[in-house]
């Protein structure tokens, strides 16, 4: 059995890039032996999605570290686990990692693959532009999340298009395939980390305007994260006289305890990749209303039939909408039955078979279908 790794920077954050790396181990080990490797974890070892017993979890170090001093040495383990387990193909899951990935790689017979979850739009540190270029620049493949970026990293990089594939997110089918929507339900939920790149200051603008004109809403906020910003948000409601009407919920695991009994989902994100969270709030039949940001939500929502797309970062237009949806059931239930339209391209089956191409492609194997 062919041996591959995927590798992410540390699998203890609660993100859409941690979920990605642990579905693509878990469903690729009915085909593979696959290596999960988290160049750290977090002092508990936490990690809050589940991992199939098939898949081989390795850490190379427990609590915080300064990368810049620490990666000769962690590199240097990595190189050694590669050689010892003989890994015939390396997924890098994001730029952290690709400096590490490809040196510790040099002169070894192992292609390596680095797979973008962001858009180029999201900068939020330097040195992810140097990575980003090290992978494109260095890697055997890039793969990202839309056929826009696949085309941008052609373009910027000046790679051939052909040595970059796009290949969706999938979510896990939820099981009860036939979710009844509920239009009476009063509440509308966002799930998301608390950073920057989430739009939450736009958020606070758009809840402020559509709360205080209706009381008798909640607005549901799923995640954790920067505290800074989390902070902001709750002063900036005070100030607007809806703190009362939004509903901080933490990290909370599992689909059905999140999306079941609420109405309409909205998303304010400055960027994406591909945002899993939408198409979760599809299975659940909710109506979306998102920003159009680069990149996802366009190959996602269908604008006016399971939702509204509303130009960056126009709140006003937001609110307008959302409130169009908030004073309307028949209009929600009628975005409800249309919700998974397009979840077609987005099939589980599908999507893992067009990895199990690229490996068998990479490896000079015969493809198989699954």
């Amino acid at each position: 059995m062919k041996k591959i790794a995927i590798v992410r920077y540390n699998l203890s954050k609660i993100g859409g890039a941690e979920k990605v790396a642990i579905n693509m181990a878990n469903e690729l080990s009915q085909y593979y032996d696959v290596k999960l490797l988290s160049i750290l974890l977090d002092e508990d070892e936490f990690i809050n999605y589940d991992i199939e017993p098939k898949v081989t979890l390795v850490n190379f170090h427990k609590g915080n570290l300064r990368i810049r001093t620490a990666t000769l040495k962690l590199t240097g383990k990595l190189r050694d686990y590669i050689k010892r387990e003989k890994i015939e193909v390396i997924f890098s899951i994001s730029p952290l990692t690709n400096a590490m990935v490809r040196l510790a790689t040099l002169g070894l017979n192992v292609k390596i693959v680095f797979c973008d979850h962001h858009s180029l739009e999201f900068r939020d540190f330097k040195s992810r532009e140097v990575q980003r270029f090290v992978g494109a620049k260095f890697f055997d493949k890039v793969v990202t999340l839309t056929e826009e970026d696949r085309i941008k990293y052609s373009n910027k990089y000046n790679i051939p298009i052909d040595r970059v594939n796009f290949v969706y997110n999938w979510v896990d089918e939820v099981k009860s395939s036939d979710i009844e929507y509920d239009k009476l339900a009063k509440k509308i939920v966002t799930v998301g980390r608390f950073h920057s790149q989430k739009g939450y200051d736009y958020l606070a603008e758009v809840a402020i305007k559509v709360l205080s004109k209706h009381p008798e809403w909640q607005w549901d906020i799923y995640g954790s994260g920067d505290k800074i910003i989390e902070n902001a948000l709750n002063r900036k409601l005070v100030e607007g006289g809806v703190l009362s009407q939004v509903n901080f919920k933490g990290n909370v695991k599992g689909t059905e305890n999140i999306y079941p009994n609420h109405s309409i989902y909205v998303m304010t994100s400055r960027y994406e990749g591909l945002p899993l969270v939408l198409l979760e709030a599809q299975q659940y039949n909710l109506p979306i209303v998102s920003f159009r940001c680069p990149t996802g939500p366009n190959e996602i929502v269908e604008d006016g039939v399971n939702g509204y797309l509303i130009d960056c970062y126009d709140t006003d237009k937001m609110s307008e909408r959302l409130l169009e949806l908030m004073k309307d059931s028949n209009l929600r239930s009628s975005f409800a039955k249309h919700a998974k339209d397009n979840m077609d391209k987005f099939d589980k089956n599908k999507i893992i078979q067009q990895w199990i191409d690229l490996i068998e492609e990479m490896t000079g194997g015969n493809n198989f279908e699954t």
